[in-house]
């Protein structure tokens, strides 16, 4: 990127779209196209050619403002329509940017509107800490290895589950779930609610 025209603008090397001056910091010029390319230069050194700049800045300011948030909307928009299309969700897509428990991994794959799909995996001999899933129903199916549970009154309800099985909790239900097998256990989880997904807790009452 070569310096400024006179005028105070500059071609995108990118996409070829004219780069507006948007903002000025520590003697630099950040520049952007309509693509949202950015480029810093050094601000000019001829008096006049600075004030072209500095004009350029509050005047593309005020517009700038508005096409970003309208950028914002295409984007939220976009996203929610995403939500409502059918779509194919691989292994790669899912990801851990989701409430998690201390001894197991949730990778979560669909999240909508009263709706979250997911897959948990718990390491041979760990269990994990003790929870509950808010207002959500939750459906476990024990893909591989082994699973147990624990909830109820002090935690002294217990299920095992094998590949295949399915375990039901209703909401509020506070558990922990383990692996006492000898190869990482992988379940699939389907929750269905409102509010917080995942709530960490010391552990049952009595």
């Amino acid at each position: 990127m070569s310096d400024l025209l006179p005028d105070g603008t500059r071609e995108c090397d990118r996409c070829g779209l004219p780069m507006m001056p948007v903002a000025e910091s520590d003697g630099m010029v950040t520049l952007e196209c309509a693509n949202r390319h950015r480029y810093n230069v050094p601000l000019p050194s001829d008096p006049a050619a600075r004030e072209r700049v500095r004009t350029w800045i509050m005047r593309r300011g005020a517009q700038l403002h508005v096409q970003h948030e309208r950028w914002e909307a295409e984007e939220e928009y976009r996203t929610q329509m995403e939500k409502t299309v059918p779509r194919l969700i691989r292994p790669s897509d899912r990801h851990q940017q989701t409430g998690q428990t201390a001894g197991m991994i949730r990778e979560e794959a669909v999240r909508t509107d009263g709706l979250w799909v997911g897959v948990v995996r718990t390491e041979a001999g760990r269990s994990s800490s003790w929870h509950h899933h808010g207002t959500h129903d939750s459906v476990i199916y024990v893909i591989s290895g082994q699973v147990h549970l624990e909830c109820g009154p002090g935690g002294t309800t217990r299920f095992h589950a094998r590949p295949g099985d399915c375990i039901y909790l209703p909401p509020g239900e506070i558990h922990r779930e383990g692996n006492d097998g000898l190869e990482e256990s992988e379940i699939v989880v389907v929750r269905s609610g409102s509010g917080e997904l995942v709530v960490n807790v010391a552990g049952p009452a009595a």
